[in-house]
């Protein structure tokens, strides 16, 4: 019975510890909810939102994507199910056996102290007995006193002997019934205590270990089966996972590549080349002694098709590259010189520019005020700017033509000026 106080501390301990594991196992089912939850959320986020067969993913990383979100959903789905598993086996079942083990624990408590109480009744029944006969005794050993000492007076009376010897023999019963009293209340006390100890506290003691035994029986019950609720949908997380795998070895980058080709493809065949447009074949002339003279022809013939690309990316001297216009009404033959390092520069005949200067020497003035004149040379101007060049020789060469040409004109306006005078 000493130990009767730790061992309520114990059982009260042992139900606080599995109330503990039962708030745990809670926490651990609303991480799981949460996290379904979440799960889910992120799903139908990503998912797409479908509404016709046209927005369908035809890539094959999109539908391995939405393969993936699929097995994800299912994924949350069995943490759903974990979830489940745990608040109906495990921390509802805590719940329910703490319940038990209180009603339990208090009722082999309270059989615990009424035991004890009934054995202090009897110890204070043998108590109180044993005092009133060791009072009794006293009273009586008195009266004993009291009648040898009368007795053995000459003085007394019989009468006081009498009165005396009654009054022992009436302590000394008393004090024999007493005595009787207390010792079968300490018959009773012993007999009380014995079972107390022996038989009651014992008992008791057990039912508090067989109590103490069983919640730790079914905390390993729970904690095995908050294992198994993991366990059970592990082959099925298994498979969303495989899924998943499968999903992603299914991408297929040249598949992906062929639909883009299928689908943006038009059809139409590329753009041919683009022919040369010779704009400078009525300018290159060379001038010696005031007379117009064709220059040697070098090189072989150059194929318009050949200049193309060269052509194509080259600067033009006054801007923008001319728009294609109808050749001119006087042909030339293009011919092409090499250089030293193997490039090919083209050299034009310069027929065209000979007879417009022949036709304006011998021919009839037309140009009747220098007003007029500047608007020839805005003519020759917008002639110049029809016409490209492939090497800046040629430009070069085209200025100081040009040049030429422009001091010759004020040369023949001022011979007419004077004829006309």
């Amino acid at each position: 019975m000493d130990q009767f106080d730790n061992l309520d501390k114990h059982t009260q301990w042992g139900i606080d510890f599995l109330e503990k594991y039962a708030k745990f196992v809670k926490e651990r089912i609303e991480i799981e909810q949460n996290y379904a939850k979440q799960l889910r959320n992120l799903v139908k986020k990503y998912c797409p939102k479908r509404s016709s067969k046209d927005e369908e993913p035809r890539f094959t990383s999109c539908i391995a994507f939405f393969n993936i979100l699929n097995e994800l959903n299912d994924y949350a789905g069995q943490r759903e199910v974990v979830a489940e598993e745990m608040g109906h086996r495990v921390y509802g079942e805590l719940m329910r056996y703490s319940h038990d083990l209180k009603t339990e624990r208090k009722m082999h408590l309270q059989e615990g102290r009424k035991a004890q109480q009934y054995l202090d009744m009897c110890w204070k029944q043998m108590d109180n007995s044993k005092k009133k006969f060791e009072r009794e005794c006293r009273e009586a050993e008195k009266a004993q006193q009291s009648y040898e000492r009368l007795d053995n007076d000459t003085n007394a009376t019989k009468a006081d002997v009498e009165k005396a010897k009654q009054q022992l023999n009436l302590r000394t019963h008393m004090a024999d019934e007493n005595k009787n009293e207390y010792a079968a209340q300490l018959q009773n006390f012993n007999g009380e205590q014995h079972k107390h100890y022996y038989i009651v506290i014992p008992q008791i003691y057990k039912q508090l270990q067989e109590m103490d035994e069983r919640r730790t029986i079914k905390l390993s019950e729970c904690y095995k089966g908050f294992a198994d609720s993991e366990r059970k949908v592990i082959p099925i997380i298994s498979k969303c996972l495989e899924g998943m795998i499968l999903a992603a070895k299914s991408v297929d980058e040249h598949r992906d590549s062929q639909l883009v080709i299928d689908c943006f493809k038009s059809g139409f065949e590329p753009p041919g080349d683009f022919p040369f447009e010779d704009y400078s074949q009525n300018i290159y002339r060379t001038i010696s002694d005031g007379t117009i003279s064709t220059p040697k022809q070098e090189g072989m013939r150059i194929d318009s098709k050949t200049t193309v690309g060269k052509a194509k990316g080259k600067l033009w001297l006054f801007g923008k590259k001319p728009k294609p216009q109808s050749p001119p009404l006087t042909p030339t033959s293009l011919y092409t010189s090499s250089t030293p390092n193997g490039s090919q520069y083209p050299i034009f005949s310069i027929e065209p520019v000979h007879y417009c200067m022949s036709d304006i020497k011998t021919g009839k003035p037309r140009i009747p005020s220098f007003r007029s004149l500047k608007r020839g040379v805005s003519w020759i101007k917008k002639l110049k700017c029809m016409m490209g060049y492939e090497q800046c020789v040629c430009d070069v060469a085209f200025l100081m033509l040009f040049t030429l040409i422009i001091s010759l004109l004020s040369h023949m306006h001022q011979e007419w000026l004077v004829t006309v005078t």
